[in-house]
């Protein structure tokens, strides 16, 4: 995959392909990870796998920039505002000040024709760096790029399309864009259409191709795709429940920093679940996960380690 200017960080909170949170079991949207499965007390997976079709929680990678905690429940037939779950990050507001800092060459190099400035300057325009925030211009620009064959933009302007930002709300269109951005490898896309198969975004509801395209993902490294399929094997959505799976993935989560995967990792070691018990480690974990503003892992340190 090509690297951009300033593009690196981007990749990682631009795209972790938009996903939300209550204190349920949920997935990401159309764009980024399910909500905590693992609840307080461990339940048969027969238990998490309703719950987890009951309660549609979403998140969009490719719309909202920043740490995906705090996910939102979906209301029929309204747009999913993700903008609260991606404020307080720093990582997200470092990357957003080193663009607005050299806006004036990003500008310049996009108006002559580089494919990544063009995809970069529209996420400028999307999130308001160095310039005054205005999704029309965003998807003016995110369309070039596409048109030149950038395959990021693909997917970020499906997340417009899932949002309603500078254009209706339309699953179709957005589930379309993130299809054509993942046949081009794009692993932040195919998270994004695996996530509308879950909800039935744009599509029917296939939980076989939500987890197909999860597990493209996943095996291209994306972050929130391995979070994804631990939920999947944790609660047998789409796939046979496996814990020792659940927790490969969920450590694969871990390690990118992914705090539903902290928290869920942590109450599993706690309760020795497909893992040794390890209540130091999971102190550990649901420590990290809490001061990533994970409201369960807040309650479950007050319950267990306080």
């Amino acid at each position: 995959m090509k690297k951009i200017y300033l593009l690196t960080p981007l990749a990682l909170l631009l795209f972790a392909c938009n996903q939300p949170k209550e204190t349920k079991a949920p997935v990401q949207d159309a764009g980024q990870q399910p909500a905590a499965i693992v609840t307080d007390t461990p339940k048969p997976a027969e238990t998490v796998r309703l719950e987890l079709e009951e309660s549609t929680f979403v998140r969009d990678t490719t719309a909202p920039l920043g740490s995906p905690q705090n996910p939102l429940k979906v209301e029929p037939g309204k747009p999913i505002d993700f903008s609260k779950i991606f404020q307080n990050n720093q990582a997200t507001r470092s990357f957003g000040d080193k663009a607005a800092m050299q806006i004036d060459s990003i500008a310049m190099k996009a108006a002559q024709g580089d494919i990544n400035n063009m995809f970069l300057y529209g996420a400028c325009y999307e999130y308001g760096w160095g310039v005054g925030q205005d999704f029309s211009k965003a998807l003016e620009w995110y369309r070039k790029a596409a048109e030149h064959g950038q395959k990021n933009a693909f997917g970020a302007i499906g997340g417009l399309y899932r949002l309603g930002h500078g254009v209706p709300v339309d699953g179709k269109q957005a589930f379309d864009w993130f299809l054509k951005g993942a046949e081009r490898d794009d692993n932040n896309s195919m998270l994004c259409v695996g996530n509308c198969y879950y909800a039935g975004i744009g599509v029917k509801k296939d939980l076989a191709q939500a987890v197909h395209w999860w597990e493209a993902a996943a095996d291209e490294g994306n972050a929130f795709a391995f979070s994804q399929m631990g939920d999947a094997y944790y609660g047998g959505l789409g796939v046979e429940p496996d814990l020792e799976k659940a927790v490969e993935y969920y450590t694969k989560a871990v390690e990118k920093g992914v705090p539903n995967a902290q928290y869920r990792l942590g109450v599993l070691h706690f309760y020795g679940q497909g893992v040794e018990q390890d209540s130091v480690y999971s102190k550990l974990l649901i420590t990290k996960a809490r001061d990533n503003g994970v409201e369960l892992a807040q309650q479950f340190f007050e319950k267990h380690f306080k």
